[in-house]
């Protein structure tokens, strides 16, 4: 049965109904707005033992970083966790015995590579924003004993940066500035993204979240990702995924100005054979 899970960006989004949770780790994840310490993750995993709850490390590690990630996930592999979600293949290394769910933001959308990855010990995978619904199912198709999880709600991620963008920005202007989150434009267009800057580098998404209500029947996944990241009074829209209550799906459009991104989008530029 498929399962809704929530990522936390609040401390409030622990009081809404969902499957389960996935929570950042502390210096190791991007594009959430809270993140926690393994010390956090014991309590939590405590307190809301009838839940799935996955930690995320979802970005590059530098070679400098190596020896504290290590530490982190042997800590966290103690824990019973239901899955630790990396961005860094280093992870299949260390002989965790925590099921390994890699998320490498736009580059999981071949069934070769994914088998690849299982092969080696990856248990799931968080799919590529970028592909149609077709290409999903047909990913599944061909990889039956992965787990798959796929974004259905939220602003998704279009490119990451570890260059101070922002900042630099700013400084070279001669700016001063008290925002963290910015809105820029494409020139001459009227299509805007969202910017922002962490300790990580800089990052942009697009400003408009995926909505995917009236696809939830057709994803063939086994984990919905459920994302409130930078939105706001989000609560009965995860109730309306929740009961798959497609007659929202103009509201929450409407409330969001979201869209279905790819799913529906054939891919137009394709490598040719041999090439």
């Amino acid at each position: 049965m498929k399962k809704m899970i929530l990522k936390i960006n609040k401390d409030e989004d622990f009081l809404y109904p969902c499957d389960g949770y996935i929570l950042g780790i502390d210096n190791f994840c991007i594009c959430f707005s809270k993140t926690f310490l393994v010390d956090d993750v014991i309590k939590i995993k405590k307190k809301y033992d009838d839940k799935k709850i996955f930690v995320s490390l979802n970005r590059v590690i530098f070679n400098s970083e190596l020896s504290t990630y290590k530490s982190i996930l042997k800590k966290l592999d103690k824990i019973g966790l239901d899955g630790i979600i990396v961005g860094d293949v280093s992870s299949l290394t260390y002989d965790l015995k925590t099921p390994i769910i890699l998320d490498q933001m736009h580059l999981n959308n071949s069934s070769l590579s994914i088998k690849h990855y299982h092969d080696n010990g990856v248990c799931g995978i968080v799919l590529s924003n970028d592909i149609t619904l077709q290409e999903i199912n047909k990913i599944k198709d061909n990889n039956k004993d992965v787990i798959m999880f796929k974004q259905v709600f939220g602003m998704p991620h279009l490119s990451t940066s570890v260059r101070k963008l922002v900042s630099n920005y700013f400084e070279h202007f001669n700016k001063k500035t008290d925002g963290k989150v910015f809105k820029i434009k494409e020139n001459n267009s009227t299509i805007s993204y969202t910017i922002f800057e962490d300790y990580f580098g800089s990052h942009i998404l697009s400003n408009n979240p995926i909505n995917l209500i009236d696809k939830l029947n057709l994803l063939n996944v086994d984990y919905f990702i459920f994302d409130g990241f930078l939105l706001e009074d989000y609560k009965w829209v995860l109730k309306a995924f929740i009961n798959n209550d497609i007659n929202l799906k103009n509201k929450i459009d409407d409330a969001f100005n979201s869209n279905e991104g790819f799913i529906d989008r054939k891919t137009i530029y394709k490598v040719k054979n041999n090439d």
